[in-house]
């Protein structure tokens, strides 16, 4: 086990490396804990499904973790820490992927203002994203991460076994974050990404600890300077205002989030040199890496109309304008805001009608 430690705000978090699944609750003997677990998890690995029984630790298991998502299971989770007696200094732990750990995190954050947390993502999606930077969230009315807060756990704890029991489509859903983290961080990260394929696709468990430390430390690096998102770490948001639109057009069968998010990657990049601030050779570099990669986008629809509806509800928007990142150069994001709607809903139709399920 390795520690890095890592600070946000004023609140000091512990990046926890485990090289076995079965050192992970060694920590938690003799602590008060609620387990908020991705059923799934829990059936893919049966050894912690044993120690959680014999622990006799309470625990809501979510079936559907992203449908599940919402205020129906978080009222019940806090009613369920009400009934155990659960006080603030008692524990809260996450046990899966983005979406479990989300909920977790805003029920700590909101049970008595405030509990302790503990992240356990299980994802590659939550361990290079959804667990690192505070943000907590649930969906509501179909509206992704509609409500939520900023809450930093205490501890996150990674460990790469947990990604040799997801689906291909699953893996490459958390690997869209690790695309993102490296095209606003530099052209040598993103071709450190290409070169290293093979082994990332095989899962090759040190090259996985090593673009999972890489992304973390640049996502960590953009949020220390802004925990509460009031500039730079908007750049984080890369290809994310296209994905909301696409991910709420598509909000009666979801899709998976990465997926969303590496189709807005390449909307926000051919936006950016359609409006001549990226140069033609990035755009095809980006596009080079993603297309690498095994992406199934063949059930996702793509709905202009529907699109750019869910696009002007994102949260990030201001007034009657689109906020949307774009790219000068690899490495190089921008904030743009975009107040010419019928333009941009233009270059999405254009898009959609050329782009390759």
């Amino acid at each position: 086990m390795r520690e890095i430690e890592f600070t946000n705000t004023k609140e000091k978090v512990i990046l926890k490396f485990f090289d076995r699944t079965s050192d992970i609750f060694k920590d938690l003997v003799g602590k008060k804990c609620f387990f908020v677990c991705d059923a799934n998890v829990l059936s893919s690995h049966p050894s912690m499904a044993s120690w959680l029984d014999k622990s006799k630790a309470i625990k809501i298991l979510l079936d559907q973790p992203e449908a599940q998502k919402n205020l129906e299971s978080y009222k019940k989770i806090i009613e369920a820490l009400k009934k155990h007696n659960f006080t603030r200094k008692d524990y809260l732990i996450g046990l899966g992927g983005g979406a479990t750990t989300d909920l977790a995190g805003f029920v700590a954050a909101t049970y008595m203002r405030g509990m302790r947390f503990i992240q356990i993502p299980t994802s590659l999606l939550g361990q290079v994203d959804a667990s690192v930077g505070g943000k907590t969230a649930i969906n509501f009315e179909g509206i992704k991460n509609f409500v939520g807060s900023f809450y930093n756990p205490e501890q996150i704890i990674i460990n790469t076994e947990f990604l040799s029991s997801l689906n291909e489509q699953e893996f490459l859903n958390g690997l869209a974050e690790v695309i993102k983290h490296a095209i606003i961080s530099s052209e040598e990260s993103l071709n450190e990404i290409f070169d290293e394929k093979s082994a990332i696709v095989s899962r090759e468990p040190e090259t996985l600890s090593q673009i999972i430390d890489n992304s973390i430390a640049v996502k960590e690096s953009i949020v220390s300077e802004d925990f509460n998102e009031t500039g730079k770490r908007k750049f984080l948001n890369f290809g994310h205002t296209f994905a909301h639109g696409i991910e709420y057009a598509n909000r009666m069968q979801p899709i998976l989030h990465g997926h969303a998010v590496v189709i807005g990657m390449l909307m926000a990049s051919t936006y950016s040199e359609h409006k001549g601030m990226l140069d033609a050779a990035d755009l095809e570099k980006i596009k080079q890496v993603i297309g690498s990669f095994n992406y199934d986008f063949s059930n996702i629809n793509l709905d202009v109309e529907t699109i750019v509806e869910g696009m002007k509800s994102d949260k990030k928007n201001q007034s009657e304008k689109i906020t949307l990142i774009l790219l000068k150069g690899i490495g190089n994001p921008v904030l743009h805001e975009e107040e010419n709607i019928k333009n941009l809903t233009n270059f999405i139709r254009d898009f959609t009608e050329n782009f390759e399920k």
